[in-house]
């Protein structure tokens, strides 16, 4: 009671200032203390955070190389019944001759196999006698050092498994003539055994692959020392300690001083580990942190002087009229115009008050003024674009009101854009690209542009020339070139008919729609022009429609509908031009493409770039050639969608036929054993999988294993019980039963036909 009382005596002056220094003043400053602390610390831990997300980048870089590599070795040994393997060993002969021509179809073979693999830097087969032969570059290493190497060691202890290595470019052309300097080489090696390699000459088979993660660690690197980045210097290291891959030049780098941390990250493969490791000085770990804290020190020293020198007016004559005017905004905000405040306070308050009426009565003017002008503006081109394409109005409504619309001739383009970067959402970046395009003149005089998606634009042309071909072209080129520099966006496009009239404007649309998926067949930035009818793009989409299951199977790496869709295939060819050939091929791309659309999968990313596929097809002579790429183009999708989709962990179905697909050789495979796999009881699993697969579980094993040993009596010459072995058969006579079951013949006799 008698503090109450005292409080009370006091001046308002000074009661204020003790409650605004106890209430206000005080809790800022303990909210500021800790708000600094919390804030170091998320800084340094955000600082940790960001070098350990590059790592990860640069393992994910590493792990898909290895991945992918290693699989494109076991394939290019085993593939066509070990061709390259055949003609590698007949280079070991002191011949020169027979030496020169097995190199040249080594080298022919061995190209072909790759294509479209890029970055790998050689192929090597070194030979139990001493010999070596390469394909693509010469490795510069002598042949004992590279024998000497621990995975080379591990591939001759363990036959028929991937092995892999590196080296470190001290220097240009260290490795191999035309090598740059810091390049990191991942080398992979396969011992074959007699079953691969039966002249048993190879000793080794090795891939040596430029792997695009050194790249960006030179790039991080190069960044961290110019200032552009805070990840520290970052290098590989293995358990031993030793450096695998480094940048650094200096001897003395005082890595392990106190002035850097380390930030390590491990990735582990075929049973040894390397380490991602980063060193960054320690001060630069919170270096923003003091930006920010000093900026906020300052805010805070600001607050409290404004605080300070403001809070004296607060009550006598700020607060009230500021209440007034914060009243009548909250009128104007909910319609009402007609508000006024009666002016008091200081003469800067009254001021303020003055101007809020006379806004209030500009308001009323100009929204007076926009009514009037809105009312005796009408709809444009574009306007009516989007009412049509949308289905609000229709074409012949849209020619009555706006006759002007469909007076000249036109033809519908269909703009597709890939590659929207950056913190904008896409439909504020497809929207500033679509403005940049009215900066060409012929677009903005002839066009009408409406987003339908981000991805997919609709473009009216009005045509008022005779040859209008080449305008369009250019105009797009010159698109393509400002979506290219200025948002880092390809965009492909397609060109329709000539029309003139409202009645084919639905249809030209719709066809527009429908067709904008040929881009998958000329390549990046494609411009395809519909009325050319020399590409026949009616029949390769209609064809594409009987490629489904084909672009199915290869989506989730389903080996045995791929193989059988792929014979179909092959011998429809029989029989058949080139010409006509070509077109079912283009259909079966096509499809592929399309498939991967379905689930916005970029069908590029599976080959790193974008192919013209018509141009392609044009240049391969003969259905052998086109065979082989087609095989080899095959298995890449297959070993692409294993690896980069993840298909086998998906689904139930997918990862019983990956696991039957990967043990169909094993006699003991059952549909107990795979029923477990994917974690499901046999009747279950039964079920679900003849429902999902057209087929129950005996017959896909059966057809599977059929398939396999029809493709070794044709490219092999194993005798039938050990493909019967080979395919999963205790008893060759059960083998012998089941082929002529499913074939007709016998599997002696199919050798013959063969």
């Amino acid at each position: 009671m008698f503090r109450k009382q005292k409080m009370r005596m006091l001046p308002l002056k000074t009661v204020y200032n003790m409650l605004f220094l106890l209430f206000i003043m005080i809790p800022i400053l303990i909210v500021l203390i800790i708000s600094l602390l919390v804030l170091n610390q998320q800084f340094k831990n955000q600082a940790v955070e960001n070098i350990k997300r590059a790592q990860e980048t640069v393992i994910t870089e590493l792990l898909s190389d290895i991945n992918v590599m290693s699989m494109r070795l076991s394939h290019l040994i085993y593939t066509n019944n070990s061709e390259i393997l055949a003609y590698a060993a007949g280079t070991d002969t002191a011949d020169r001759e027979i030496r020169y021509i097995n190199e040249q179809k080594l080298s022919q073979a061995g190209n072909l196999a790759l294509e479209p693999v890029k970055d790998i830097i050689s192929v090597g087969f070194y030979m139990k006698s001493g010999r070596d032969t390469y394909i693509k570059n010469d490795i510069q290493r002598p042949a004992e050092e590279i024998k000497d190497t621990k995975w080379y060691q591990s591939a001759l202890v363990n036959p028929n498994r991937v092995f892999v290595g590196s080296y470190d470019t001290g220097s240009v052309n260290d490795l191999f003539m035309g090598g740059r300097k810091d390049m990191l080489v991942l080398a992979f090696a396969l011992a074959p055994d007699v079953m691969t390699d039966r002249s048993q000459k190879i000793e080794m088979v090795t891939f040596y692959h430029s792997t695009a993660a050194a790249e960006r660690i030179k790039k991080y690197n190069l960044d961290y020392q110019s200032g552009k980045n805070k990840l520290g210097i970052t290098q590989i290291t293995n358990n031993d300690g030793e450096i695998v891959f480094s940048t650094n030049e200096e001897e003395d780098n005082n890595f392990l001083s106190g002035e850097y941390t380390l930030v390590r990250t491990p990735i582990e493969f075929n049973d040894m580990a390397w380490y991602i490791e980063s060193y960054i000085k320690t001060s630069q770990l919170t270096a923003d942190y003091w930006k920010n804290a000093m900026f906020l020190l300052s805010a805070a020293i600001l607050i409290f002087g404004f605080a300070a020198y403001f809070s004296r007016y607060c009550l006598r004559s700020i607060v009230k009229p500021v209440e007034e005017i914060s009243s009548g905004l909250r009128q104007v905000e909910e319609g009402n115009l007609e508000v006024h405040i009666s002016p008091s306070g200081q003469s800067e308050i009254r001021m303020m008050i003055h101007q809020f009426n006379a806004m209030v009565r500009r308001l009323n003017v100009l929204i007076k003024e926009y009514e009037d002008r809105m009312k005796s503006v009408g709809k444009g081109a574009k306007d009516y674009l989007a009412a049509m394409i949308q289905g609000e109005m229709t074409p012949e409504e849209v020619n009555s009101i706006f006759g002007e619309f469909f007076a000249e001739s036109y033809a519908i383009l269909g703009f597709f854009i890939e590659g929207y970067r950056g913190e904008e959402n896409e439909r504020k970046s497809a929207s500033k690209l679509a403005d940049s395009f009215e900066r060409n003149p012929r677009f903005a005089s002839r066009c009408s542009i409406y987003i339908e998606q981000p991805s997919f634009f609709f473009v009216y042309y009005r045509i008022n020339e005779k040859d209008y071909l080449p305008g369009i072209m250019k105009m797009i080129q010159e698109l393509q070139r400002i979506g290219r520099m200025e948002f880092d966006v390809k965009i492909s496009a397609v060109i329709g008919q000539k029309t003139l009239g409202y009645t084919e404007f639905d249809y030209q649309v719709t066809d527009i729609r429908n067709r904008i998926c040929l881009r998958h067949l000329k390549g990046e930035c494609a411009i395809i022009d519909l009325s050319d009818e020399s590409f026949h793009w009616d029949e390769i989409l209609m064809l594409s429609q009987e490629y489904g299951k084909l672009a199915g199977a290869l989506y989730i790496a389903d080996e045995k509908n791929m193989v059988e869709e792929k014979e179909k295939l092959f011998e429809w060819f029989r029989g058949h031009s080139m010409e006509e050939i070509s077109r079912r091929v283009s259909a079966a791309i096509l499809a592929i493409g399309n498939r991967f659309g379905e689930d916005n999968s970029s069908f590029f990313e599976v080959f790193g770039k974008q192919y013209d596929y018509i141009e392609k097809f044009r240049n391969i002579e003969d259905t052998r050639s086109l065979k082989i790429w087609l095989t080899n183009y095959f298995a890449w999708i297959m070993d692409y969608s294993a690896s980069k989709l993840n298909a086998s962990e998906t689904d139930m179905v997918v990862r019983a036929k990956r696991y039957i697909t990967d043990h169909y050789e094993d006699t003991e495979l059952s549909l107990g054993r795979v029923a477990e796999h994917v974690g499901l009881n046999e009747k279950y699993f039964t079920n679900r999988f003849t429902k999902e697969s057209g087929e129950n579980f005996s017959s896909y094993v059966t057809g599977l294993r059929m398939q396999k040993a029809r493709e070794l009596l044709k490219t092999t010459s194993f005798k039938v019980y050990e493909i019967a072995e080979m395919t999963g058969y205790h008893n060759v006579e059960h083998f012998n039963r089941m082929f002529k079951k499913i074939n007709g013949i016998s599997p002696a006799q199919y050798r013959k036909t063969m």
